[in-house]
């Protein structure tokens, strides 16, 4: 058993009996690690033999090519893309032990009708073409494979750090729906280390590695865009997505997409999923995951006096935060039959104004609220977050989120994060919190089964209970769905950043004011997490996954297990840069009451209140330098 000490409070993390009370403050609190040395792991993306390293990824059809901005037609979703629409690339390269020769292995799952793979990115013709293009040889069934033995473009033989672009075009022999002609992801492979997150150099956009401060989820990260679809940014695999993890995340990504009323899918041009129609709850927030979490980003707020559809109101009978007695744990302001159970309205907001210490004004602005039918006297507005990363942030270790704790704080630094301990509504175990505005969930499955039955009254066996009821119902969605939607939000790939150079003095400065004392920039994910393309990353989230006292401004009045109506987790800052393009406009804090980045540094207080200060305090220059360099997150 590991003990870690942090500082007043001592959290053990080990093993422990199911069914404990529930940690308070000052009391000893023994976690129970969501992985360990114990955990079965799925084999690993890469592997080194003695001839080879050889590096398997899953891939998905695609419109057009990377770089095509003029058709906008890479990014996104074609028809039917959850059936015989992904497939699994092996890349042998015997270069990186001395060999001569790369070979490429792709299993489809469905036959294929002379597909190609085209390798060695040229771009003279068109932003396109490839030196390498060749049809791929069938194998087996359903097994193609090609071998490369010379760089086509250097004109010699293959050497260890080539940069070998590759693209792969699926045809479909004989699909059950859709067309039969795609094309596939740009990967840039370089010989002897494996795929690696690009972007575009010089007129021809010729792809080369990205440095590795750019990269925010580590091999997760995307390659820079440039098909010009800023909506489809956050809905993209991972980089380095496992061979099998392609399938289940289009089926989670189905399942995201699916009205659980009707079963008709968000993007028109797709079949209804029938056999998830009539799940429904009889009384619920929306009717589909994506119709709050609009493109994978963050929600915006409602216009005044309109319904709040994209934002979970937590209600309570009490501060402590005792389920309403009629309205339950949360509002659900729709209904399919009959009177919803309340609806709650923003009414308007009041406006705080403020000035910089050089003089220029300010003005922060406050949202106001109110209820139609049962109205609670204790309650938190919180709009729906921006969902990439989440995997990644499961996949941290507790004993470094442990590390990191100050509660008393002990080094008189004005920081004092402090843990969330939550039970395990499955195991009863504690665990860490980490997911949520407060940090009330362990587990991405349990943040996504608690979604599904809050938000839109579907049953799990997670949460087989309805908000307000007290009988278990049967679950509607299966735990083979749950995981397929969990796989689905787990792997998607995190943004690079961007603009490294033009934002290096704003990255200086968010530290010198001491931002990264919460918003931590570098971890590491565990050895023990299961999915392969999320072990052992080295990532750049901004936060420490703690609570911190904001202070009074953002202080609402209700608790939440140990979470003071003040206190909240640390937001993540990955793919901050990219809400005006994903979600259609901006606006930040947990109720989106922040309309800029700038407004949201503002309402900072408690813990926050002298790094919001050190900003304030900024000429408009280094204000400016520290925004950009937010925005190129």
């Amino acid at each position: 058993m590991l003990r870690i000490l942090c500082l007043a409070i001592p959290y053990t993390l080990g093993c422990c009996a199911a069914g404990a009370g529930e940690p308070g403050e000052g009391e000893a609190a023994e976690v129970v690690p969501l992985f360990d040395a114990n955990t079965t792991l799925e084999p690993a993306t890469q592997e080194h033999t003695s001839e080879a390293l050889i590096t398997r990824v899953a891939d998905r059809v695609r419109d057009r090519h990377a770089r095509e901005a003029m058709f906008r037609a890479y990014d996104h979703y074609l028809s039917w893309y959850w059936q015989e629409r992904t497939f699994s690339i092996e890349i042998v390269d015997r270069v990186a032990k001395g060999g001569k020769n790369v070979t490429v292995n792709i299993t489809s799952l469905t036959p294929l009708n002379g597909p190609n793979f085209r390798c060695f990115f040229r771009g003279i013709s068109t932003v396109a073409e490839y030196h390498h293009n060749a049809i791929v040889k069938e194998v087996a069934q359903n097994r193609y494979s090609t071998t490369i033995n010379y760089n086509p473009r250097e004109r010699r033989p293959l050497t260890n750090g080539d940069r070998m672009e590759f693209e792969f075009s699926s045809f479909l022999a004989s699909p059950k729906n859709g067309r039969t002609a795609y094309y596939g992801t740009a990967a840039l492979y370089v010989v002897g280390r494996g795929i690696v997150p690009w972007h575009g150099e010089g007129e021809k956009l010729d792809s080369v590695p990205l440095p590795e401060a750019a990269w925010l989820g580590g091999l997760t990260t995307l390659p820079y865009q440039y098909s010009d679809e800023p909506k489809d940014r956050l809905k993209q695999m991972a980089t380095n997505v496992a061979p099998v993890s392609g399938q289940a995340f289009m089926l989670g990504r189905r399942l995201h997409h699916t009205d659980f009323g009707d079963g008709s899918h968000s993007e028109g041009q797709n079949a209804a999923y029938q056999q998830q129609a009539g799940k429904l709850g009889p009384r619920y927030v929306a009717r589909a995951c994506v119709a709050c979490h609009i493109n994978n980003g963050r929600a915006l707020p409602p216009a005044v006096a309109a319904p709040m559809y994209q934002t979970v109101v937590k209600v309570g009978d009490d501060v402590k935060g005792t389920p309403h007695s009629k309205l339950g744990s949360a509002l659900q302001p729709q209904t399919g039959d009959g009177e919803p159970e309340a609806t709650a309205t923003l009414t308007g907001y009041s406006t705080i104004p403020g000035k910089y210490a050089d003089g220029a004004a300010y003005s922060l602005r406050k949202p106001h609220y109110a209820f139609q039918g049962a109205a609670p006297k204790h309650f938190s507005v919180r709009l729906a977050p921006q969902l990439v990363g989440l995997g990644l942030l499961e996949a941290i270790s507790e004993s470094d989120i442990i590390a990191a704790a100050d509660p008393d704080d002990t080094n008189k630094d004005g920081i004092s994060g402090r843990l969330q301990i939550v039970h395990d509504p499955e195991t009863g175990q504690p665990r860490l919190g980490r997911f949520g505005f407060k940090a009330g969930q362990a587990r991405l499955r349990h943040q996504i089964a608690n979604a599904l039955n809050s938000d839109m009254g579907v049953t799990t066996t997670v949460f087989p209970k309805l908000d307000g009821q007290s009988t278990a119902a049967p679950p509607e969605l299966d735990d083979t769905d749950l995981a397929n939607m969990t796989r689905y939000i787990a792997t998607l790939g995190v943004s690079a950043r961007r603009d490294l150079t033009a934002s290096a003095r704003g990255e200086q400065l968010f530290a010198e004011a001491n931002c990264t004392k919460c918003h931590t920039p570098k971890l590491t994910t565990s050895a023990h997490y299961p999915f392969a393309e999320l072990r052992g990353q080295t990532i750049r989230p901004y936060t420490d996954l703690l609570l911190h006292d904001m202070g009074p401004g953002l202080a609402d009045n209700l608790n939440e297990n140990a979470a003071s109506g003040s206190e909240w987790r640390t937001a993540p800052l990955w793919s901050i840069g990219l809400t005006s393009g994903v979600s259609g406009g901006e606006a930040f804090l947990h109720d989106g009451r922040a309309r800029s980045l700038e407004e949201a540094i503002l309402w900072h207080g408690g813990e926050a209140e002298a790094a919001k200060e050190k900003f304030r305090r900024m000429q408009a220059a280094d204000r400016n330098a520290l925004i950009k360099f937010l925005k190129s997150l």
